[in-house]
């Protein structure tokens, strides 16, 4: 009824069976030392979600059930409807984000939770109300719980029915916690009144702050009371930590154990056999995330609203500095300025959409290496998403400026100069998130996307005239530019058909801009824009492996 996970270098057997990678993902789930969680959600969210994107057809009702299970045994009934929080929006406490990432882990009902030092940076309260929540929940489910802890409290320790103590790679003690006071008596090494068994080995294995050699030998001697005395007296079999391993599990469902896990109950399996088809999984996983990244994008205010603001802002400000520039030569420049000034500097508030993306991208690993979804469904939600949001916000900043300016009038005219900034605008903010998804620290991200614009501004033919430009920099980087085409194509839009005292026309090859054709240049936006998708998807792919 238990089965056996062999361990060695190059190999790992469950139930005798070979097992995978992709196995291992299937029957087990991963709690991080770190919570990754968005902000905005609530806690009821982020379980939720983390359901629907294991079960992605699950009926409502069946998420709804499973859901407010978990939130009662984990003890968040009382905070269910609260927001995790933001630096800017006060949620809940540091012991119940530690209890709803765990809940996220174990509303999957994994046969195995494994736990990577879940009470690190907790208090010794705090740090047993989780430990307690997940036994209660683990015990109801079945699920085996096998965690790394360090230096854990007498309450939290007694909350585990075995305990693995290793030195050096080595295994010193496998056995039960109530036993582990009567394997000191027996070695003559008993524990004291007021310390607790974990404490008291960790005298002995703990090698940070002793002689080597003095280490080393006291570490010998308890591996080798474990194992020539200890160990066969108690039916406790333990081969070379350097050969072989084994460790004991409740996982007993033989039919899921062939298969390496699965789900654990009927539900789950017929869920899965009819979203089994990869194509299948990948479509409703890209409609959960981009339900989920709509409604975080709606509450973060660091995500679009302060964006939109300083969009608004900006349009504002151009309405009133470049107001009704007329149809003079002397508007000619003030014109080109407008344009440049609207692509270069809207691109270059892409940046703020960094910080919140670092926060989805947490998120993102932690759900990928626990096997919920893929990359693909995340980069196409992020996608799907970013569309309606960065539009809204190229729109509100064209109204406001756009006839206050005097730019060329007529629909579609107005209409052209959305489009090419919302592609200009597009490309920057994938040029961000592929930054950010690249570097994971926000100053070195911001860092980088702010010299990338600012190196893409200088290339682009504005400051200097395109012919100008040293070959090597005319030929590489100004042809691979995306604010240089935007910029052309609100230029050629805005001036085509206008009549100074010269033509637009003229001014437009002056510019050795004239003639260029919407649809090749439009062509080429969105080109790049693509391959900075496809970049972006392969960076957040060979970063999660």
């Amino acid at each position: 009824m238990h089965p056996i996970y062999v361990l060695n270098s190059s190999w790992a057997t469950l139930n005798g069976r070979a097992l995978t990678a992709r196995g291992i993902h299937t029957i087990s789930s991963f709690v991080e030392q770190e919570d990754a969680l968005l902000g905005v959600l609530t806690v009821r969210e982020s379980i939720s979600f983390a359901l629907r994107l294991h079960l992605p057809l699950l009926p409502a009702k069946d998420v709804r059930e499973r859901v407010d299970r978990v939130i009662v045994a984990m003890g968040l009934a009382g905070c269910a409807d609260q927001i995790i929080g933001t630096p800017v929006q006060r949620g809940i406490s540091g012991g119940q984000k530690r209890r709803v990432t765990a809940a996220c882990s174990m509303v999957t009902f994994p046969r195995i939770l494994f736990l990577d030092e879940v009470t690190s940076g907790l208090d010794s309260t705090s740090a047993r109300e989780v430990m307690a929540a997940i036994r209660v929940l683990a015990q109801a489910e079945g699920i085996a719980v096998i965690a790394s802890i360090h230096q854990p409290s007498l309450e939290t320790l007694t909350q585990f029915t075995d305990v693995m103590l290793l030195a050096d790679g080595r295994v010193c003690y496998l056995g039960r916690v109530a036993e582990m006071e009567s394997f000191f008596d027996q070695w003559g090494r008993p524990v004291s009144r007021f310390r607790t068994p974990s404490d008291h080995a960790m005298n002995f294995l703990n090698s940070d702050f002793a002689h080597p050699e003095d280490s080393a030998r006291t570490i010998a001697e308890f591996r080798d009371f474990y194992v020539l005395s200890w160990a066969p007296k108690h039916g406790r079999a333990l081969v070379s930590a350097e050969k072989t391993s084994t460790l004991t599990s409740s996982v007993s469902d033989e039919a899921d154990t062939k298969r390496f896990g699965g789900t654990t109950s009927k539900v789950d399996a017929h869920v899965y056999g009819a979203a089994r088809s990869k194509l299948q999984k990948t479509f409703w996983n890209t409609l959960v995330l981009a339900q989920r990244t709509t409604l975080n994008y709606r509450r973060n205010l660091l995500a679009y609203g302060v964006r939109g603001g300083m969009y608004a802002g900006m349009g504002l400000m151009l309405a009133t500095i470049w107001i009704r520039l007329g149809d003079s030569d002397s508007t000619i420049n003030d014109r080109l300025s407008v344009h440049f000034y609207s692509v270069a500097f809207l691109a270059f508030m892409s940046v703020a959409g960094i910080p919140s993306f670092l926060e989805e991208r947490a998120a993102y690993y932690r759900e990928t290496k626990n096997g919920l979804y893929t990359t693909l469904p995340f980069v196409l939600s992020n996608t799907l998403v970013n569309i309606p949001f960065l539009l809204a916000c190229t729109i509100v900043f064209t109204l406001i400026c756009y006839w206050a300016i005097g730019l060329h009038s007529g629909a579609a005219p107005f209409f052209r100069f959305v489009a090419f900034l919302f592609l200009a605008i597009f490309t920057a903010e994938t040029q961000a998130l592929l930054v950010a998804s690249l570097l994971p620290i926000f100053v070195a991200a911001l860092a980088i996307a702010a010299f990338l614009n600012g190196f893409w501004m200088s290339v682009g033919g504005y400051f200097i005239k395109a012919r100008s430009l040293p070959r090597f920099w005319f030929f590489s980087f100004h042809y691979m530019d995306y604010q240089k085409y935007a910029f052309e194509l609100l230029t050629n839009s805005d001036l085509g058909g206008l009549t100074f005292q010269l033509s637009g026309t003229d001014v437009l090859n002056y510019l050795d801009i004239d003639g260029i054709s919407y649809g090749n240049w439009t062509g080429i936006l969105v080109s790049i824009l693509v391959i900075y998708r496809i970049c972006l998807y392969y960076a957040l792919r060979l970063r999660s492996q």
